[in-house]
């Protein structure tokens, strides 16, 4: 079959085969000229019906779908056993919701922890890039490309850099930071509340004066909030970015 002969519900879905059965809505846009070509006027919109009203696709987070009759074959996250485990699982979880929010603000979206699963969804399935892009030099490509969730402008470079620090350790996140000072990257640390002192301490360490006026710290509990609302609303509240 030539792929001009396929529908828009048919291209949808083997974008979603291609990804593990699933994909954001802003990976579906970039692979879906694959199987087909965008034709219309609004293509964009006729991809985001088909995949809100196809029986076919089932919505499993924010502007992330599955393919229905595969919703058996998504992995489950076993329940934590100790600290440990509830602080990584913490980890995912933010990651995750990071990952699917930088997709619906327009991002490209890169986690180093692909093997992650967030709300029965692996991370690799719901970051838009599967390879870090190299947008500079190998030394700071090195060195950055294990920060915790980084979002992309159409340009291919880093619009938002964000550290997940559940047992806080904020100083390798701050030296990670540092190495984009020159680019019009913003820094977000995403902690406990309990540990904003500390954070606050470390940043104001004269090593960090470059990036001090460019770092947010932003609580879990901000975060999850933020998703919770975007997923009931379909809109990402861009006030907390500021």
């Amino acid at each position: 079959m030539k792929t001009t002969n396929f529908t828009y519900s048919e291209a949808i879905e083997r974008v979603l085969l291609d990804n593990n059965y699933i994909a954001p809505l802003r990976k579906i846009y970039k692979d879906i000229v694959k199987y087909r070509p965008l034709t219309g006027k609004t293509p964009y919109n006729t991809i985001q019906e088909r995949v809100q009203r196809d029986p076919k696709f089932t919505k499993i987070g924010l502007g992330v779908y599955a393919l229905t009759e595969y919703l058996d074959k998504l992995p489950v996250a076993s329940e934590p056993q100790n600290k440990k485990e509830e602080e990584e699982r913490t980890h995912y979880s933010i990651q995750g919701m990071l990952l699917e929010i930088g997709n619906i603000e327009g991002f490209d979206t890169y986690s180093a922890n692909k093997n992650a699963v967030f709300d029965n969804k692996p991370l690799n399935q719901i970051m838009t890039l599967s390879e870090f892009p190299n947008f500079t030099y190998p030394r700071i490509i090195q060195s950055i490309r294990f920060i915790d969730i980084l979002w992309f402008n159409d340009r291919g470079f880093p619009k938002s850099a964000f550290e997940i620090e559940i047992t806080p350790q904020f100083r390798n996140s701050l030296i990670k930071f540092c190495e984009l000072s020159d680019f019009f990257t913003k820094f977000y640390i995403i902690a406990e509340s309990k540990n904003k002192k500390k954070y606050e301490r470390e940043i104001s360490r004269p090593v960090f004066k470059e990036i001090k006026g460019r770092c947010l710290f932003k609580t879990c509990d901000q975060v999850r909030e933020m998703y919770l609302k975007s997923v009931e609303k379909q809109k990402v509240y861009t006030e907390f970015f500021c």
